[in-house]
């Protein structure tokens, strides 16, 4: 989970740099960086021109500045948020109660503790590093497994141009062309150190998250569900250092005019923060009709207390999305000032959930009524 930056290549003095956007709310705490900014028109939105070093010491600075994620998304020059192509395909209606009844009792938490402890024993999930590389083909290779005897599954590891690490895709291919996306982050950070092969197993941010959604991918292939949408599942590569992956792939989608009905974000899924919540819904930089949407979920099918929360300048892969244009939602696992103090660390373990995945349970469970009755 990152704060918002936006990024466009290019030359100076010979060495790469980078245009980097972030909200002046976030800048101010970090003088240090003034004489390399400029404002963008009249945004509260200031643009640096950093090297990757610098990319990466202002991502550990924002994070430990604002006691909260920070970050940046690379690969574009920033423009501000405009929701081109909203949809009108999210249902109006919860229509398909008896199939998902059906399925809400096969989320398993023991399935979710495995995969949380299996995909944070990798030493980093960093994007840069071979483990980070080796964690996504063994991720694609677990998919792989669990729609083996599904005729119309198919998993693909999405090379990124930038970079070594792939982002990995798995599609339940449906009668229509038309995609409903159940999306998380595969990578990880420290930010505390400097070093790209610090340790760091991101149990909560976000093994957590494509826990839940191997879940919903074992669940579904289990019942050789066949979908009038094609159901797609994607853990993307590279979010931790701006977005990157996710970044790439929305704009692939935008280009090439993929009709998307819906774009599910699960990015921390595991901590319970705010004692009083099952989860929340993050109400910026998102599609309001969507969280409406999850709002009669999570009441039908959840029956949880819930809330909405403010996140910032964009938190998320779910902003990338947005950025395209595309109806896109963030459900949350607490309070933005709950969320695991223990994120891009050394002690991002699943002990400080207690050692359990029972948090995560009603992810699961949002993200299998939200696939079905998307689905309709």
């Amino acid at each position: 989970m990152i704060f918002l930056l936006s990024v466009l290549t290019f030359l100076t003095s010979g060495a790469l740099a980078t245009p980097v956007t972030v909200h002046f709310s976030d800048l101010v705490q970090l003088p240090e960086y003034a004489t390399k900014a400029f404002t963008l028109s009249s945004s509260p939105i200031v643009e640096l021109n950093l090297s990757d070093d610098e990319i990466a010491a202002l991502a550990r600075k924002l994070h430990t500045s604002r006691n909260r994620c920070g970050g940046f998304v690379a690969g574009e020059s920033y423009a501000p948020v405009v929701q081109k192509s909203l949809n009108d395909h999210i249902p109006l209606k919860l229509t398909r109660q008896p199939e998902v009844l059906a399925l809400l009792p096969e989320a398993q938490e023991a399935n979710l503790k495995e995969f949380i402890l299996w995909f944070s024993s990798f030493k980093t999930r960093n994007f840069s590093t071979d483990s980070g590389v080796k964690a996504m083909h063994d991720l694609a290779d677990r998919w792989r497994a669990l729609v083996k005897n599904v005729p119309h599954a198919e998993v693909t590891l999405y090379q990124h141009t930038d970079w070594r690490q792939p982002s990995v895709i798995l599609k339940f291919k449906g009668e229509s062309a038309e995609e409903i996306i159940l999306g998380g982050h595969g990578d990880s950070i420290n930010t505390d150190s400097s070093d790209p092969e610090a340790l760091s197993p991101g149990a909560d941010d976000n093994a957590a998250g494509i826990g839940v959604i191997t879940e919903v991918i074992r669940i579904l292939a289990n019942k050789n569900y066949r979908p009038k949408s094609t159901l797609t599942f994607m853990a993307y590569a590279a979010e931790e250092v701006g977005l990157r992956g996710s970044m790439d792939i929305s704009a692939d989608y935008a280009a090439k005019g993929i009709p998307v009905k819906g774009v599910l974000q699960f990015d921390g899924t595991n901590y319970k923060g705010s004692q009083d919540l099952g989860l929340v819904l993050i109400d910026d930089l998102v599609d309001p009709r969507l969280n409406t949407f999850l709002e009669k979920l999570i009441t039908t099918y959840l029956k949880l207390p819930f809330a909405y929360d403010t996140c910032g300048y964009a938190c998320s892969d779910h902003y990338s999305w947005t950025y395209r244009g595309f109806s896109a939602a963030f459900p949350f696992e607490s309070r933005i000032k709950d969320e695991n103090p223990h994120i891009h660390s050394a002690r991002d373990l699943l002990s400080v959930s207690q050692d359990n995945a029972y948090h995560a349970v009603p992810f699961v469970r949002l993200g299998l009524s939200y696939m079905l009755e998307m689905d309709q």
